[in-house]
C-alpha cells in the first residue's frame, strides 16, 4: 500500500546514515529487507519518521538509497514521499528535486539509468524548444509552470545538463556542440575530474518568473 503523500521528516543526519548504512548492507548481501511504512502513518516524530523512510526505501534499487542518503545530507529531510518518489523542494537553486524508485535506461552519453530529477525555474521560447530536444532527451520544460528539468542519476550531471540547455535555448551552442561537450565533460567527471563549472553549479541566474499561464482563446 502507498504511504501517504504529504509526510514530513526531522532528524535529517540520522536517517542520512541510517541510509547509507542500508545501502552499503544491501550491496554487500545483494539482498535488502521489504518492509513497508504502516499505512496509517502521518506526521510522526524523529524517530519514527527515520525509521519510517529508511524502511519504505530498503527494497528500492541501491543507486537510488545512495542517492537519497546524499540528497538528505545535502538538503534535510525529503518533503513529500511516496512508495515510488522521493521529493525536497526549494533545494538550493531547484524549484524540486525527485528521487524515483524506478529508473529509465538512457545512453547518452554513455550507458547509465535516470532516476534523479532537479528542476529550475527558466523561459524557454517555443522556437527554441526543438533544438533543446535534440540536444538531450532527459532535459524536458513545461511551459505554463517555466520550469525546466533535467534527469540524471548524479546532481553534478543535472547541472551539467542544464548550463548546456542554457547554452542552446541561448544560441550559445548548437544542439550538436552541446552534445559533445557534455559527453567530453561527462568522462572527464567519471575519471575524477571535477573541475569544470558546468558540473559545480548552474552558470546563469534562475528566472522565478518563468510561468507563463498563456492567455484565454475566442469561444
Amino acid at each position: 500500500m502507498s504511504v501517504p503523500h504529504r509526510v514530513r521528516f526531522h532528524g535529517r543526519l540520522g536517517l542520512a546514515l541510517s541510509l547509507t548504512s542500508l545501502s552499503l548492507a544491501a550491496c554487500a548481501s545483494g539482498t535488502g529487507a521489504h518492509a513497508r511504512m504502516d499505512s496509517g502513518a502521518t506526521a510522526m516524530g524523529s524517530s519514527a519518521a527515520s525509521r519510517g523512510v529508511t524502511a519504505m526505501v530498503a527494497s528500492w534499487p541501491a543507486k537510488q538509497r545512495e542517492t537519497i542518503a546524499l540528497m538528505t545530507a545535502k538538503y534535510g529531510d525529503p518533503t513529500v514521499t511516496g512508495d515510488r518518489n522521493l521529493e525536497w523542494y526549494g533545494t538550493g537553486p531547484f524549484v524540486k528535486t525527485s528521487i524515483a524508485r524506478d529508473d529509465i535506461a538512457h545512453n547518452f552519453p554513455m550507458a547509465h539509468v535516470d532516476y534523479l530529477t532537479q528542476t529550475v525555474k527558466h523561459r524557454v521560447p517555443a522556437d527554441r524548444l526543438a533544438d533543446l530536444y535534440e540536444y538531450d532527451g532527459s532535459v524536458y520544460y513545461h511551459r505554463t509552470r517555466g520550469e525546466l528539468s533535467a534527469q540524471c542519476d548524479v546532481e553534478e550531471m543535472n547541472y551539467l545538463a542544464l548550463n548546456l540547455a542554457h547554452d542552446v535555448i541561448m544560441r550559445r551552442r548548437t544542439p550538436a556542440d552541446a552534445r559533445a561537450f557534455y559527453a567530453r565533460t561527462a568522462m572527464a567527471f567519471k575519471q575524477g575530474d571535477k573541475s569544470s563549472p558546468y558540473v559545480r553549479g548552474l552558470i546563469f541566474q534562475t528566472e522565478p518568473n518563468a510561468a507563463d499561464p498563456d492567455r484565454p482563446h475566442p469561444m
